[in-house]
């Protein structure tokens, strides 16, 4: 019994493991070199392959995102009453929010509303103090929150219900900051990667567009021969020319493009763990915001999403190979 049930966790952690983006991103086929001139076989295994982990992928990252998204439209009533009850604003005014023609005099009032419930400050405060000077709103926000610390500070016995409330929150604010700080850090340092992929990429279409005038204007009057019907010798060496032109521009092209794609799979693999910590504090920041048990999360989903993005870049990796019927035109 014990070694079926040791069977059954084994068969289990691997059926987990095999839903992840790590998982899934160990299985990418291994990048060629510059090629230029490839045998079609060597491609074919490479798309091939890159192919059968795209759809894996899709497969489990669409179905985890339906699940994320119908928990939301499940949990969307819920949702609703909880700011209505934390903003102290009635179903009536819920249901005038969700009027698109709501007039702006009606949203006033509503904000107004929820403004003095939570924060005990009205529109017209918050109208007084965008006129103030720099020294008029350090002076308002040092008495405002004297007054806050005042009454939070008064004993058990005399501390009202509005109070009481007023401390939790506080409290589950705190918390929420710390989980925001952290959230941020990590989305700081994915955006970084981001940036700098998208700083390269900028630098290498510039690039391509002007390669890719100069090989037009080099085809450009090679195709207008082939338009007068040449012999098949002079045929062949129309065609020669034209395959010396495109080696000439993948030669220039395609070590970049395979460098950019190699760097974009290599940054790639570091962050994987930081998107399963960041869906951990975004569920968290859920929980807390929103009042939702599970925090509206399908684990690994983030993770997916990455690998589902660089399946696309490595797509390319074969974007600068000579043309086929040029380079089998030159071999005939």
């Amino acid at each position: 019994m014990k070694k079926i049930l040791i069977a059954i966790m084994c068969f289990l952690s691997v059926e987990i493991y095999s839903q992840t983006g790590i998982y899934f991103y160990n299985r990418l086929p291994e990048l060629p070199g510059a090629v230029c001139e490839v045998d079609t076989s060597f491609k074919s295994q490479f798309m091939r392959q890159l192919s059968n982990i795209s759809q894996q992928v899709d497969e489990i990252y669409y179905k985890k995102k339906k699940e994320v998204q119908k928990e939301a439209d499940n949990l969307k009533p819920e949702m609703e009453k909880k700011i209505a009850k934390d903003s102290g604003l009635s179903d009536a005014d819920i249901q005038k929010l969700k009027n698109k023609n709501l007039s702006k005099e009606e949203k006033k009032k509503i904000a107004d509303k929820m403004l003095q419930n939570t924060a005990n400050i009205s529109l017209g405060e918050i109208e007084r103090l965008k006129k103030m000077s720099k020294e008029g709103k350090e002076a308002w926000a040092e008495a405002y929150n004297t007054e806050m610390m005042a009454t939070m500070q008064s004993g058990d016995s005399v501390k009202t219900e509005e109070q009481i409330k007023m401390e939790k929150e506080l409290e589950k604010n705190s918390k929420l900051n710390e989980l925001v700080k952290e959230q941020k850090l990590i989305l700081d340092r994915i955006h970084a990667v981001d940036k700098k992929y998208a700083n390269k990429m900028t630098e290498f279409r510039r690039e391509d567009s002007i390669q890719t005038v100069i090989l037009e204007e080099k085809l450009k009057p090679l195709r207008k021969q082939l338009e007068n019907y040449p012999s098949k010798e002079e045929q062949k060496a129309i065609y020669k020319s034209m395959f010396g032109h495109y080696l000439t521009y993948c030669n220039k092209m395609s070590p970049m493009n395979i460098n950019m794609i190699a760097d974009a799979k290599n940054s790639l693999e570091p962050l994987l763990p930081e998107y399963d910590r960041l869906e951990e504090l975004n569920t968290e920041i859920n929980k807390i915001m929103l009042g939702v048990k599970d925090g509206l999360n399908s684990p690994g989903l983030m993770q997916l999403g990455a690998v589902k993005s660089l399946i696309d870049i490595m797509a390319g990796a074969y974007s600068y190979t000579i043309p086929q019927d040029i380079a089998l035109r030159v071999n005939e």
